[in-house]
């Protein structure tokens, strides 16, 4: 009902209803997220971390998430937090971004290829619940990631937000790699600042035992297929007439 009321809003311009036609995807992602860890279990009853677990240590020869804590200290600690919290930000910055430049047809498009990309991650989830290595390889890990107010805030974030299940394909990794993507595709110049941020992103993941590198692996893949669906239906919807959006620059 809502959405639909959005859409009407959207095709009679009606002030601020009409842009949050536009803008509410991005608010209901942290809802499907925390809804995941209600039906993560639908399907199958329990874990298949192991197939992971194992997929990683062929490739490494190690526990990668055991073998990051060697690096940690203080400073590391931060930036890699404070990396992997930034990922809050950066759809809404990037689409700001193409939202105050009248952008509109970018913009849709870069909005559908994030929805693109997280809704296959929730699909996935329920295929094939995963539930971290937070969980599965607590009893290995021998040092605490200690750190200052980045490192309080994204325990603080877990504590009460954290959700059990929803780790295959990492979700933080694919709408960072969308927004990656996206920027190198509609404004080269955000590409640069972007590409070490995302990295640091993809690292932070598995530094901070929140997600296997299979999980960073798959995340990519989601991104990738996200952006080329988001880019076809780019192609295959009318182009947005611009007149319609100047009184909401």
């Amino acid at each position: 009902m809502i959405i639909c009321g959005l859409a009407y809003a959207r095709k009679r311009s009606i002030p601020v209803l009409s842009p949050l036609s536009h803008w509410y995807p991005t608010l209901i992602f942290l809802f499907f997220f925390e809804e995941i860890g209600l039906t993560v279990h639908a399907i199958f009853p329990g874990w298949f971390d192991e197939y992971l677990i194992r997929a990683d240590y062929a490739v490494f020869g190690v526990h990668p998430t055991v073998w990051l804590e060697g690096f940690s200290n203080y400073w590391l600690n931060e930036y890699m937090q404070l990396a992997y919290t930034s990922y809050f930000l950066l759809t809404i910055g990037l689409g700001a971004y193409l939202w105050v430049r009248d952008r509109r047809d970018d913009f849709a498009v870069f909005i559908t290829s994030t929805c693109a990309a997280y809704y296959l991650c929730y699909v996935i989830f329920v295929l094939f619940p995963i539930e971290s290595p937070h969980h599965t390889l607590r009893s290995l890990q021998r040092v605490e990631l200690a750190g200052g107010p980045f490192t309080a805030f994204i325990n603080l974030i877990e504590k009460h937000g954290r959700v059990h299940g929803g780790a295959f394909p990492s979700a933080h990794v694919a709408g960072s790699v969308v927004a990656l993507i996206s920027a190198w595709r509609f404004t080269r110049r955000a590409g640069y600042w972007l590409t070490p941020l995302v990295l640091s992103v993809c690292v932070a993941t598995v530094y901070g035992r929140y997600h296997y590198v299979m999980d960073v692996l798959a995340g990519i893949l989601m991104a990738v297929i996200g952006c080329r669906l988001g880019r076809v239906s780019g192609r295959a919807a009318p182009s947005l007439p611009r007149s319609r959006f100047r009184e909401f620059p």
